[in-house]
């Protein structure tokens, strides 16, 4: 049995099967209540090392005066009734305080029905999520504009290349940006790979590149392998940014 529930939604109406285990054909095992002998209804939450058990020897396992509508039990007891011993053999139902179904981080909760005479074992898995499953619309702060913004961003890397024909070296510099708006705080390990269209090796291993100043902006400085004219590039441009490695390839050449 798996119904779902958002955690410390309350007023939740539970209702379970319980079989016949003297008999073969499955059959729902009708007449229990409150006071049988024997019964246990036990819960646990996933996070929970030790269980909340309402015994019917023990007087804290009470009945339901509504069948559909939810009484908050006494402190430290639960409700338990059969709903319809010709309709629905061995269906009954379960009335929980709030609270178990509230217990911080948990994500599942177990209720589990033996003990009584003829009574098969019997468990229900309750999945605890962070949404209301039965609403139309998303609970207030289901999504905030800042996990949408965090879960949507997306980083650019832009360049400029100088290649001074009467210079010595190809100036590369790189300026990140997180949603088309330049951002000069949080990169770390930035670097830069330049590789050759034509066969994909190399032009430039990866390498760090230098920040210019402290301005969040980088740059690095080629004298050895420079670009030449009518060779097309693919600038590679990797870096830490908000806990996760960014990566940015950009075409270019030098007649572009």
């Amino acid at each position: 049995m798996l119904i779902c529930y958002k955690r410390g939604q309350g007023s939740i109406i539970l209702r379970v099967k319980i079989r016949n285990s003297s008999v073969s054909t499955g059959a729902g095992l009708t007449g229990l209540t409150n006071a049988s002998s024997g019964l246990i209804i036990s819960t646990i939450a996933d996070n929970e090392a030790s269980a909340t058990t309402y015994t019917a020897g023990g007087s804290t396992i009470e009945t339901i005066t509504t069948l559909g509508t939810y009484a908050a039990p006494t402190a430290t007891k639960c409700r338990f009734k059969e709903v319809d011993a010709t309709n629905h053999k061995g269906v009954y139902e379960i009335q929980l305080a709030d609270a178990r179904y509230a217990v911080s981080s948990a994500k599942s909760l177990l209720v589990s029905i033996v003990g009584a005479t003829n009574a098969a074992e019997c468990d229900a898995v309750i999945p605890l999520v962070d949404w209301n499953p039965y609403s139309a619309a998303l609970d207030t702060n289901a999504i905030t504009e800042a996990a949408f913004a965090a879960d949507t961003a997306k980083y650019q890397a832009r360049m400029d290349l100088r290649d001074d024909n009467g210079g010595t070296a190809d100036r590369y510099v790189a300026v990140w940006h997180k949603n088309s708006t330049a951002i000069f705080t949080g990169i770390t390990s930035p670097t830069i790979q330049v590789i050759k269209v034509a066969d994909g090796t190399d032009l430039i291993a990866e390498t760090a590149m230098t920040q210019i100043g402290t301005s969040g902006m980088y740059r690095y400085v080629e004298s050895t392998n420079r670009i030449v004219n009518g060779v097309g590039y693919i600038a590679i441009f990797k870096a830490t940014i908000e806990s996760a490695t960014r990566t940015v390839a950009v075409p270019f050449g030098r007649d572009s």
